[in-house]
């Protein structure tokens, strides 16, 4: 078909995941960055009294953005799966799209250990110390599962895609043999 030329879709649908990982491990490894700030023994008195306005902000906008790059990478992995199933079997891939998914929702896992500190961080409970050592909290948590979950996710999508050399010609690339 001249129009896979052009655009291949089964190309596209391959590395989908792998770009859906990836920006969600980017922005995982951002908010750590740019929340540590606030922990800083410079910034953390002031950090105290503007951190539960800030979080309500920047989880309400994150929020949509994280759920939606986990579920596209989730949904295009199963996407391979349910449409380029032979080929995934024949290039030993099919193993490293489902663990990606299967990362990547896993990801969901850890709300129950963020819920709580996320809402006494927003809503300022004393019971639960300054929003600074309840944002320390959470961010440990928050670096483990972005180094366990969320890396493991982008790598077994990184072999998954690697593994496809029909893919990756289609593509323009090639892997030097």
């Amino acid at each position: 078909m001249a129009s896979r030329l052009v655009f291949d879709p089964m190309a596209a649908l391959a590395v989908a995941p792998l770009v859906s990982s990836t920006c969600t491990l980017w922005y995982a490894l951002d908010q750590h960055h740019f929340l540590r700030v606030f922990t800083s023994p410079t910034n953390r008195p002031k950090s105290d009294f503007i951190l539960p306005t800030y979080f309500k902000e920047f989880f309400s906008a994150g929020l949509p953005r994280v759920i939606g790059l986990l579920g596209l990478t989730f949904w295009t992995s199963i996407g391979n799966y349910y449409w380029r199933y032979d080929s995934l079997v024949a290039s030993h891939s099919l193993r490293w799209y489902i663990a990606g998914a299967a990362l990547s929702a896993s990801h969901l896992l850890f709300v129950p250990l963020v819920a709580p500190r996320i809402r006494a961080i927003v809503e300022d409970d004393p019971s639960k110390g300054p929003p600074t050592s309840v944002l320390d909290e959470w961010l440990n948590i928050h670096f483990l599962r972005t180094w366990t979950v969320d890396l493991a996710a982008w790598a077994c999508l990184a072999v998954a895609v690697a593994s496809n050399p029909h893919t990756l010609v289609s593509m323009g690339l090639q892997l030097i043999e």
